[in-house]
Order: C-alpha cells, then sequence, then structure tokens
C-alpha cells in the first residue's frame, strides 16, 4: 500500500469507529460548529469523498464516489465502508503512473498542481480539515473524545483532563 493511501485509511478507519459509537444518534449527524459550516453528516461525507478525489487521479483513475443520496448514520458507515475498500484495492504505485499535474475544483476557483503540490497543499490538508470538523462537532456536542480517538496512538488513563 502506498505511502499516500496508508494515511487516508487510518484516519477513514478512525472516523468509522467514531461514527459506530453507540452514542452517536441520527439527531447528531445535523449539528453544525457554526451556522455557515457544514453539518457533521457533510464533515463526514467530505473527508471520505477527498480521500478519493486526492487519491484517484494521482492513480490516474476516475473519481469515485460513494455518497448515498440520504442521511443516515448506516448510509455514512456504508459510504466509509465502501471508500475504505476501494482505497484498500489501489495497488498501483502512483509514482510510476502519477500524471504530470491535477486540475481540481476547490469551492469556486480551478486549479492545477503538480502531483505532490496537491497531495501536501491540498488534498490530505483538506481531507485533515473536514475530518477534524466532524471531530469537533462530536466534542462540542458533548460526546466523550480524546486525542486517541482523533489519531489512534494517544492513550490516556481513564479520567485523565489536563489542568487548565
Amino acid at each position: 500500500m502506498s505511502q499516500i493511501i496508508e494515511p487516508f485509511i487510518h484516519y477513514l478507519n478512525q472516523m468509522r469507529t467514531l461514527m459506530q459509537r453507540d452514542d452517536i444518534s441520527e439527531d447528531l449527524l445535523k449539528q453544525r460548529l457554526s451556522p455557515d459550516m457544514f453539518p457533521l453528516h457533510q464533515q463526514v461525507s467530505t473527508a471520505a469523498a477527498l480521500s478519493l478525489r486526492c487519491c484517484c487521479p494521482l492513480f490516474n483513475k476516475e473519481v469515485k464516489s460513494f455518497k448515498r443520496p440520504t442521511i443516515s448514520l448506516a448510509d455514512l458507515q456504508q459510504e466509509l465502508d465502501d471508500t475504505i475498500e476501494y482505497l484498500e484495492q489501489l495497488e498501483n504505485d502512483p509514482f510510476e503512473s502519477m500524471p504530470s499535474s491535477i486540475t481540481f475544483v476547490a469551492g469556486f476557483a480551478n486549479h492545477t498542481l503538480e502531483p505532490e503540490q496537491y497531495f501536501q497543499f491540498y488534498a490530505w490538508p483538506n481531507f485533515l480539515f473536514h475530518f477534524s470538523m466532524a471531530y469537533a462537532i462530536l466534542r462540542t456536542a458533548g460526546i466523550p473524545l480524546g486525542k486517541g480517538d482523533f489519531d489512534g496512538f494517544h492513550r490516556y488513563p481513564a479520567g485523565f483532563s489536563f489542568p487548565s
């Protein structure tokens, strides 16, 4: 598995674990950090889509979408499962078949970047942005999450909190 795909799969698995928690409700999917920001379901879906928008062009493949037409925990879970499964199947080394440039739309702006720049300055940071916003919405809603729930590495004893 390539160095590009592995981080996406790791964090999509973290997202999948977060969205499988018993304390996540259907009502929570509509929560936002701010009225002008995407709600939780869209943050999760956009993170999944960004992983595909990054990896597919780097592998010279058409960008896939596994977004569901309805909004539910089950649909989000399936979207994450399908995205992870697809990424795991990309076996070619993107550095051997990588295009010389990638053209994409960010908001209302069109851009063209070299593949490494596309990954480092656009795709990966935007994926982490939407992943972070989903995590922040869950934390703001009172879901007890820690840094380990975000990155899968940190561990703290039960009841631990940093001094104020």
